[in-house]
């Protein structure tokens, strides 16, 4: 996909000129070009959000890369367009990161969601498990795929990456923008997602919904009653997960118990989650 044609018509002609004199720089002095350029980037290209939409990307011998358009803004595209146009080191891509502002960040880290994974995003998974800026965690982990991507890399890993999402449920992340991560579901995660649960739970804060859906795909000591106490919490969206839990679990046993609570649910669809539960046996 070419970006620059993508967002062109989002561009005044001002912007396009720009963008033209861009590309040609990143042409002929590469790295160093986009160095000087992001600063600019935002402001001269703008920050109006792209058309909702799932981009895919097929990667040879892996898993494709999944990204979700309504969280990118045209700044973003324009930076991975020129991030892509050339040869870039991994230690060029942290060091514009690094030397970066909150905006030049925010561009570094959205376009690393489809750039090549490999020692780079190692690091930069390590930065934003580190910050306290919730806008570059979401830029490089959340509405994209790239955290259950970089699970199964030999340069990133999976206790990297169960960091990365410990810190998505202590602030909160939606699970729905964390794209296919319940295939790396594991017990090490389960414990530490369920540890997290437990201490909130003490201080009288939220639990994070996305644990009960987790613990349901890789179940530890605990995870069972846990997510059958979660049928009862007072919180739809937290007892829609712990449906969504149970029904990864697919454990005939529990099925008297489900089949007891779905009588008394009242909101039609975690009743009617639980009944396709139910109906599949």
């Amino acid at each position: 996909m070419d970006w620059i044609d993508r967002v062109s018509p989002m561009l005044d002609a001002t912007a396009r000129r720009f963008v033209d004199e861009a590309r040609k720089r990143v042409a002929n002095e590469g790295a160093k070009a986009i160095a000087e350029i992001l600063p600019a980037l935002a402001r001269r290209v703008g920050r109006a959000g792209l058309p909702p939409g799932r981009f895919t990307r097929a990667q040879t011998g892996a898993r494709e890369t999944i990204v979700e358009l309504s969280a990118w803004r045209v700044c973003d595209a324009v930076g991975l367009a020129l991030l892509e146009s050339t040869p870039i080191t991994p230690a060029e891509l942290q060091d514009l990161h690094a030397h970066g502002d909150i905006e030049e960040r925010v561009i570094v880290l959205r376009a690393a969601q489809l750039l090549p994974l490999g020692p780079s995003t190692a690091a930069l998974l390590d930065e934003v498990q580190r910050t306290n800026m919730q806008p570059h965690f979401e830029a490089l982990v959340a509405d994209g795929n790239l955290p259950a991507r970089a699970a199964a890399h030999p340069d990133v890993g999976q206790q990297r990456v169960n960091r990365v999402l410990l810190k998505a449920a202590f602030i909160g992340i939606a699970i729905e923008r964390l794209f296919d991560v319940e295939t790396h579901a594991n017990a090490e995660l389960s414990r530490m997602l369920q540890d997290l649960a437990t201490e909130r739970e003490a201080a009288g804060r939220a639990v994070w919904p996305g644990t009960y859906v987790l613990i349901g795909y890789a179940p530890v000591e605990g995870s069972v009653a846990r997510l059958l106490g979660g049928l009862e919490h007072g919180d739809d969206t937290l007892r829609f997960a712990a449906v969504r839990g149970l029904a990864a679990l697919r454990r005939a046993d529990l099925e008297p118990f489900l089949a007891e609570h779905v009588r008394r649910e009242p909101r039609a669809p975690i009743r009617a989650a639980i009944e396709r539960i139910l109906a599949r046996g």
